[in-house]
């Protein structure tokens, strides 16, 4: 540096410029300026970033997103940068793999189009790794997106999906774009697509038209398939849920305080700047929502519950042995006793179980004697009969029971001393069932027959006469095939039918 250079540095300074300003006037670094003043380096402040760089190499490792990183690096108390943050992000994250197509992008106007599709993922709730249908729709004009997540992709989760993310809008758009999912389209003849019949009522209901693309066409729907990957890495990865209540929740929070509130890359607008535009020109939703339950007949058991799915839920004690109707929505259920009415709610668990059934729904059970009291009163009747019984218990085991009440009524046949001698006759061959006994009894005892089952007592008793009356006749006197009579052949009424009583 010339003593000419030196001499303006020392001017400009005199002057009242500061170092940035005249090693910006000059084109100097600004160590060089500190240097010609006599000035000492300025010490160098420590990084905003070195106490949480062990923290920021973890979150790269999980396939977090550089917003996610931001905000996880916030509430841990960074007060950093996003620019020197995302220059460190890029010094330790392997380059992505450039992509090969080139597609032309279209966009189209405010309401008329959304486009819905499906994704799976694998979280962890309640402690479980779970699989999870995460349900997406967005606003093609603003990008404004409803997600929320469900056990499958049948049809009344699909439908319940729309009501609520319509609902949430405030509106539906003009058309609907999806994929050939079956819930929607039940396939395609020449080249056309066969509707789903119960999915375009819906669809009428709403006043939408819904469309597909072609087959194997992602792209036509790449602003309903490129969130995916967002809601991947920014809000699932590396959380845990405490319930499905909990992810649904955690995503309407994520909606509104992330996705939904960005500046969007490509329209550089705010999405809820832009939606404010749309809502206006969007169709109003109908009065009444379209019924998106699942309805199935069920028989209340003896223990008072009902079995939906693999879980088991308490209804009231009156309605036991009754069939119920059970509505089955996304995340509850209702029972609809005998009048149509809703006698119970119940949340649908995480994973199927039994739920608790209170004390006083507990319908009261009919005394019964237990087995062990049963053997008690055989061994009491028949104290040599212990072999008997362990022979029962090996061999007949569950059919115990029908054993010994078939020896309480060989017993009320034949009397306690000869069932008790054919017991010990049956022990000495091994023969350990009542039918061993009974085959003993009939050979000893041929003079004794059990007594039929008793006719059911009828008002008349003169009426078991009629059943030693039989009409004359052949067969063929009450067939078709009988012989007519001859024509013109008259039949002469006999006394008893002029009179109405016989000669």
């Amino acid at each position: 540096m010339t003593p000419q250079e030196i001499q303006e540095i020392r001017d400009l300074a005199a002057q009242g410029m500061s170092v940035r300003a005249i090693a910006k006037k000059l084109g100097r670094d600004r160590r060089t300026i500190r240097s010609a003043l006599g000035l000492p380096p300025k010490p160098t402040e420590p990084s905003k970033l070195k106490s949480f760089k062990p923290k920021i190499e973890e979150l790269v490792s999980q396939g977090l997103t550089g917003p996610r990183i931001l905000r996880e690096l916030r509430s841990i108390g960074y007060v950093g940068g996003r620019s020197i943050l995302g220059a460190f992000i890029r010094t330790i994250r392997p380059p992505h793999k450039q992509q090969r197509k080139v597609f032309r992008r279209f966009e189209t106007p405010p309401a008329r189009e959304a486009q819905a599709d499906w994704s799976p993922y694998r979280v962890s709730i309640a402690g479980a790794q779970t699989t999870t249908h995460c349900f997406s729709l967005v606003m093609a004009y603003s990008r404004r997106m409803w997600i929320g997540f469900f056990r499958n992709e049948r049809l009344p989760s699909l439908l319940a999906a729309h009501v609520e993310a319509l609902g949430t809008m405030g509106g539906c758009p003009a058309t609907i774009l999806y994929d050939n999912q079956t819930a929607v389209t039940l396939g395609r003849i020449d080249g056309k697509p066969l509707w789903n019949p119960a999915f375009l009522e819906f669809a009428k209901h709403y006043g939408f038209e819904p469309k597909v693309c072609r087959p194997r066409d992602p792209n036509r729907r790449g602003k309903g398939e490129r969130p995916f990957g967002w809601i991947g890495t920014d809000l699932l990865k590396g959380v845990r849920f405490d319930s499905w209540d909990d992810l649904n929740a955690k995503a309407r929070e994520w909606l509104d305080t992330v996705a939904n509130v960005r500046v969007h890359s490509t329209t550089r607008r705010r999405v809820d700047e832009m939606f404010a535009e749309e809502k206006p020109l969007l169709i109003a939703l109908p009065s009444l929502s379209y019924p998106t339950d699942r309805r199935e007949s069920r028989k209340v058991g003896v223990d008072g519950t009902v079995a939906v799915d693999g879980s088991y839920y308490p209804v009231p004690a009156h309605l036991v042995g009754q069939y119920v109707t059970v509505r089955i929505y996304p995340h509850h259920l209702e029972v609809l006793d005998g009048a149509g009415k809703v006698a119970v709610t119940h949340r649908i668990p995480d994973r199927p179980t039994r739920l608790r059934v209170p004390t006083e729904a507990v319908p009261p059970r009919a005394a019964s004697v237990s087995r062990t009291a049963m053997e008690t009163a055989f061994l009491t009747r028949f104290p040599k009969a212990q072999e008997f019984l362990d022979g029962l218990h090996r061999r007949m085991k569950g059919l115990l029971p029908i054993h010994l009440k078939q020896v309480e009524h060989l017993v009320d046949l034949y009397g306690e001393g000869a069932v008790c001698v054919a017991i010990e006759k049956a022990q000495q061959y091994s023969n350990f069932n009542a039918l061993a006994i009974t085959r003993i009894l009939e050979a000893a005892y041929p003079h004794i027959v059990p007594l039929p089952p008793m006719i059911p007592l009828v008002s008349n008793p003169s009426a078991f006469g009629a059943l030693d009356d039989v009409d004359p006749g052949s067969p063929s006197d009450y067939t078709v095939d009988s012989t007519p009579p001859t024509c013109g052949e008259v039949v002469e009424p006999t006394k008893e039918d002029a009179n109405g009583e016989s000669a």
